[in-house]
Parts: C-alpha cells; sequence; structure tokens
C-alpha cells in the first residue's frame, strides 16, 4: 500500500517535468483575395491574406510574426510586405482596420487578439499555387523532460487560383489547405 501511495505521489508530482511546455496562438484565414491597383510595384495583381490571431494561452506571449510564400513557378517566391496602397484597398474592400506585420510585433496579452494583413506583392501572372508561411505563432524554445529546446514550425497556407492568366482579375484566390511544417528539426539548447 505504502509502495502505490509513493509511486502515485512521484507520478503526480514528476509529471509536469515530462511535459512540454509550449504556447500556440489560434490563427483563423478571415479573407483572402487579389486586387488589382497600382500598388509600389506598379499596376498589377497583388495578393493578400487577412488573419486573425488569438492569444488563448494563458499568459501573454511575445508576438513577431514573419510571412513568405514559394510557388508553383520555379525560382518565384514571395515576401510578406507593408504596401500602404495594398492596405486602403482592403480596408476599404472589408471596411475593417488591419495591422501591418510591423505593427503587431510586441506582446500579445491573455484573451487578446490581433487583425494582420499579409500583402504578398504583385503576383506574376504565372503562378498557380502560393504556399504562405506564416511563422511566429508557436514557441520556437520550450522545456520539456529538463531540456531545452529550440524549433522553427511555420503555418502553411496553400492558396491556389485556378484558370486562366490572362483574366486572372477575375478569379479570385483561395484556401486549399492549412497545415504545420516544420522548419528546422528540434535541438538541445546546451549550457555553456
Amino acid at each position: 500500500m505504502r509502495l502505490a501511495l509513493l509511486i502515485a505521489a512521484f507520478t503526480l508530482f514528476t509529471a509536469p517535468l515530462h511535459a512540454e511546455v509550449r504556447w500556440t496562438l489560434d490563427c483563423k484565414v478571415d479573407k483572402v483575395g487579389t486586387l488589382r491597383l497600382k500598388g509600389v510595384e506598379g499596376d498589377g495583381d497583388y495578393a493578400y491574406l487577412c488573419l486573425i490571431v488569438a492569444n488563448n494561452t494563458g499568459k501573454e506571449v511575445p508576438l513577431s510574426l514573419g510571412a513568405w510564400a514559394d510557388t508553383d513557378v520555379a525560382g518565384r517566391k514571395y515576401r510578406g510586405t507593408n504596401d500602404p496602397v495594398v492596405k486602403e484597398a482592403v480596408e476599404k474592400r472589408t471596411g475593417k482596420t488591419w495591422k501591418t506585420l510591423e505593427e503587431v510585433r510586441g506582446k500579445l496579452a491573455d484573451k487578446a487578439t490581433a487583425e494582420v494583413l499579409i500583402s504578398l506583392g504583385k503576383i506574376d501572372p504565372n503562378v498557380d499555387e502560393l504556399s504562405v508561411h506564416v511563422t511566429g505563432l508557436i514557441d520556437r524554445v520550450y522545456r520539456d523532460r529538463r531540456k531545452t529546446w529550440v524549433e522553427d514550425r511555420a503555418l502553411v497556407l496553400t492558396l491556389t487560383r485556378p484558370g486562366d492568366e490572362f483574366h486572372r482579375q477575375d478569379v479570385l484566390l483561395k484556401l486549399t489547405d492549412r497545415r504545420w511544417k516544420v522548419l528546422a528539426e528540434a535541438k538541445e539548447l546546451r549550457k555553456v
């Protein structure tokens, strides 16, 4: 009987030491689309996506989001940018005020949300698929089994533009897939 109580007490007190302690922010895609306008890069179709990031972790966490997109066209990638012309047009279209990646940097309180606009710039007419990588939604440094680990992950949102490349302004950008991707495998941080 004593042995069973001792084992139960030991298990109860050691369980939190073996549990992964890592926060993850909730991310909902609100809008995706293209706009035909004259932005920073000139006339053309500009891709954007609007995200609602929510902190339901039970604590205040640092918020520093990043974004880039790989495409189905060899050598063609896009970086999440801040184009004021695109921001103004998206806000007019949606009737909401959105913050840029730079504007949301800082701390995100528990139960708080951030409404973020990611502009991907002027899109090549030959691009049919964008794999948008959003980083900063999960803690990259965490503790597990009394060790400290570093792992980079991104939420990958796959956006597609089906249809004729000569009539892209008539075709909407659609979210077709959402998944987590490990960018750099977990490595143990060792004390020096």
